[in-house]
Formats: structure tokens, sequence, C-alpha cells
């Protein structure tokens, strides 16, 4: 198999899996980027064949290095619709490179993706001029482009050997201004619609950007929304099942529906979340059907659990 196919199949495969796979087509919806060492693209929406916003993309040419032992980048990047970094293509032609022209090699590709991923790498806590030395004296075929010695040790799990200029540029792109400006973007496209699409996307990014304009100090809900927001009390997310659970105003679960509702969940429910929904439940009329699940998990429960199901059951009304 030819060597540039081999690299495009692998970078597709690394970093396409995982993300939605519809197609996606461009939006009117464009905004230029000037990056901080001056590097400028144009980033835009692209909407899925049903005409939902979906991602944003841009395509970005940036020198990685002021001499010539290193190629340029020619770079397709992904956002989603909070500015998150998603993943990235290389154009088939136009394949990354280390030092001195070294090819990427798949491992390197897939540790690219990693690097990107990690928006609190050590990365963003230095200036470039920090961390290289010239490349202008870089020997040929040097183990590592021009990491200090102080900071090699601590940068070399989150860095490519040979690719230091390369992973830095993209990360500060990544997570650079380009998020302020989706950011910006994303203000203006919020309606009903892509809020109901967050809370049953199961990106919990997405539902706690919906749950912080459809509740209230008061865990009062946007009319509408009511039952869509209950349901992530079952989130596999436990942080955002804890936080809805906790936020949300008692009346959304007086009703027996809901309560026999939270009863099944309640068997299954991880164990701080059943902590919490006992301590939430004080505060509710408890319907019977809900005291008849409790009281026969009560019989199975560690000491903690059963101490607070017979207190629970026991109030008075």
């Amino acid at each position: 198999m030819n060597k540039r196919v081999l690299v495009f199949l692998v970078v597709l495969h690394a970093h396409v899996a995982g993300v939605q796979a519809s197609l996606c087509r461009a939006d009117t919806t464009v905004r230029t980027v000037e990056e901080y060492n001056g590097i400028r693209y144009t980033v835009q929406l692209q909407k899925d064949e049903i005409g939902n916003p979906a991602m944003y993309h841009a395509y970005v040419f940036t020198p990685v290095c002021e001499d010539d032992l290193c190629k340029p980048v020619y770079i397709h990047l992904y956002w989603d619709l909070l500015g998150n970094y998603l993943r990235y293509e290389v154009p088939l032609d136009q394949p990354l490179t280390k030092m001195d022209h070294v090819v990427f090699t798949p491992g390197d590709y897939d540790k690219l993706h990693s690097v990107l991923q990690d928006s609190e790498s050590l990365l963003k806590d230095y200036q470039i001029e920090e961390l290289v030395e010239s490349t202008t004296n870089a020997r040929p075929g040097g183990d590592v482009d021009g990491i200090t010695g102080a900071t090699a040790k601590s940068l070399q799990a989150v860095v490519i050997p040979g690719a230091l200029y390369t992973c830095y540029t993209l990360w500060h792109i990544v997570h650079g201004r380009v998020q302020d400006t989706i950011a910006s973007v994303m203000d203006s496209l919020v309606s009903p619609a892509l809020l109901s699409f967050f809370l049953r996307s199961g990106n919990y990014r997405y539902q706690h950007y919906a749950l912080d304009r459809l509740m209230d100090g008061q865990g009062d809900v946007v009319q509408g929304f009511e039952a869509d927001v209950v349901k992530l009390i079952a989130s596999p997310n436990v942080f955002l099942a804890q936080r809805v659970l906790k936020t949300i105003a008692p009346n959304y679960l007086r009703s027996a529906e809901r309560q026999a509702w939270l009863g099944h969940l309640f068997v299954g429910a991880h164990y701080r979340l059943q902590l919490q929904m006992l301590d939430k439940l004080q505060g509710i009329p408890l319907e019977q059907g809900l005291k008849s699940i409790l009281e026969a998990h009560r019989q199975d429960s560690n000491e903690e659990i059963a101490h607070k199901i017979e207190q629970l059951l026991n109030k008075k009304t």
C-alpha cells in the first residue's frame, strides 16, 4: 500500500472514530480568528444533513518553526458547538512531519490527538521561547527538537519527540482564541430546539450548558423542558445527575409517576446518588409506591442507607 494512503487511513481511522458520522455541510456562519502568533484562519459552522448545527471546522495553514528543518502544517481542525476540540484531519498530500522532514508515524498521529485533547496540558503554561533552543542550532536527527534540559523531563509525556513546535503550535490554536469566537457564535444560535437537543444529546458539556439556561436559582425549569431536565437524574454522569437532583425544585418530583420512576432509579443508582436522593425526598410527601420500593430495598442495604430509608419512611407528613 502507498505510504501516503496508509498515513491518511490511519489518521481517518484514529480521529474520526467515535465522532458523529453523519455528513455535514457548511453554513454561512463564518468568523475570522487571529491567534496569539499572528496566524489567521476562518472557522465555519457546519450543519448535519437535516440542518441542525453540528460542529465547527477550520482549515489551517501554519509554519511551526522559523527555519527549513520543519515543514509547514496544513490541517483540518474540528470543535464541538461549545468550542471543545473534537478531532483533526490531515490532507492526503500534506502529511505531518517532525524535524528533518521525518513523516509522522501512525503512533505520532495518535499521540497528537491525545495532546490536543488535553485542555489542561503543561503546554499552556509556557511561551515557546521557554521551551526551545533555536532550531538553527539543532543537530539534524536530534532526539527532541530543542526542548531545554530544564523542561524536557516534564514535557516528554505531553509532546511528540522531534515535533515540539508542531504540538505547541497546534495546541495553542485548538485551545486559543477560537474558543471565544465559537462561544460568541453560540450565544446567537441558542434556541428552544437547540437546548432541547443539548439536553437529550448524552454530551454532558451540552447538558450543563442547557441547564445553565433552563434552571433558575430556585430550581424552577423553563416551561416545556421539565421532563427532559428531570430525566438527567438518571444520567450515567453522576456529577450531572447530582447537580440536577440537588438544584431542581421539589415540586417536580411530587407526582406518583415521577416517584415510581425515582424508586426504580434508586435501586440501581450510584451510592452517592442514592444518599442524595434520600436527602432530597425528605422534603417531599411520598407516594405509597415509592415507599414500598424503599422498604423492600432497605433490607438489602448497608447500615447508612438503611438508616436513612427508615428515617424517611417514619417521617411525619
